[in-house]
């Protein structure tokens, strides 16, 4: 880390010195080549300081720098409200994947970055740029990180993408947030958010293991049947489709893998059941499961977080004043090609005993 206590330069002449060193480091790239190919990013930071320093002589950030260790953001702090992230790569591209967008090691007070980067492979080169300039995506390891491109053109950012700046971003209690909404509205049929949690942006967590659907207790997938059956009503359709987003659903937040999800719902053919004084002759097999879960899909309707009901039903209007209603008519919507009275189905096995 490098830092300014010096409160009197401008963003422009801040600039101006990122540039001069850049050039500095630039020139001297092409006279002797192999000087950096053997630099890390540490010892990138050190010859970021020497050419800062160089080119700091005669202005207002002379005497002012000093780099600080820690894993903080950026490396590089002038002025209290400037600052110089570093970054290196050893392959012959401008890419790489950057810092992360929760900025959680932030230093106080910064409010405006510059991005230095090193390509270091012959020919070795150095460019500059205002650090949301130059992030064009966002890409997720353990949590959602930028993704930088150098060479990225002008209006091309993630933010503009996204329709929020940087700056605004920076001022959220949880920036995470406009990322999920973003990658949200630009999913596709048969395609999930797998970082996201329990659909919550805010989780930072995801499963440690992957487990295969058969390796489930059967309590476990008694369990996952009933909230499936809660968040996706399409499973009643007759969609090939129709389990595409449970199995989706079932990767990214419980870590679950099935080779096929239909099994579970179908298996055991027809059923007929007696309840509440009606029979019911010849059901499929999934309504057999639903009646035998009941309890646990009402209570998963019933007492879920909104947002995961918004984001699972596709509810656009965000009103759920009668939960359990609402998913009978989703239900019953996507079942209408059955051969008996789903409605009246469900209004008796949901009925109070």
């Amino acid at each position: 880390m490098i830092i300014s206590t010096n409160k009197e330069p401008s963003l422009e002449e801040f600039e101006k010195l990122c540039n001069d060193a850049c050039r500095l480091m630039n020139a001297r790239a092409k006279q002797y080549p192999n000087y950096y190919l053997s630099k890390g990013r540490q010892k990138l930071e050190k010859e970021v300081k020497e050419e800062l320093d160089h080119a700091a002589k005669g202005t207002k950030f002379e005497n002012s720098i000093e780099i600080i260790s820690g894993q903080r953001f950026p490396d590089i702090v002038a002025a209290k409200y400037f600052g110089v992230e570093v970054k290196s790569t050893k392959e012959d591209k401008w890419t790489l994947i950057g810092g992360s967008v929760a900025e959680g090691t932030r230093v106080e007070d910064v409010r405006h970055i510059f991005l230095l980067f090193g390509k270091l492979h012959k020919p070795v080169e150095f460019k500059t740029r205002r650090y949301e300039e130059c992030l064009c995506d966002i890409a997720v390891t353990h949590s959602p990180r930028y993704k930088i491109d150098m060479n990225l053109p002008n209006g091309m950012t993630i933010f503009h993408k996204m329709g929020i700046s940087y700056m605004d971003m920076q001022k959220m209690k949880n920036p995470i947030q406009p990322v999920v909404e973003y990658f949200r509205s630009t999913l596709r049929p048969g395609e999930s958010l797998w970082w996201v949690n329990g659909e919550d942006a805010t989780s930072g967590s995801t499963p440690a293991k992957i487990r295969m659907w058969k390796t489930l207790s059967k309590e476990e997938r008694n369990e996952l049947i009933a909230q499936g059956f809660a968040l996706f009503p399409e499973l009643f359709g007759d969609s090939k489709d129709k389990y595409e987003r449970f199995t989706l659903w079932l990767v990214a937040n419980h870590g679950v893998v099935s080779s096929s999800m239909r099994d579970p719902f179908s298996a055991g053919g027809q059923f007929d059941l007696d309840f509440h004084g009606i029979h019911y002759e010849r059901l499929p097999q999934k309504y057999h499961q639903l009646f035998l879960y009941r309890y646990q899909v009402k209570n998963t309707i019933m007492n879920i977080e909104d947002d995961i009901l918004y984001t699972t039903w596709g509810n656009s209007n965000k009103n759920l004043t009668n939960r359990l209603t609402q998913w009978r008519n989703l239900v019953i919507g996507f079942a209408k090609n059955e051969k008996f009275d789903v409605s009246g189905f469900l209004e008796n096995i949901f009925s109070e005993e």
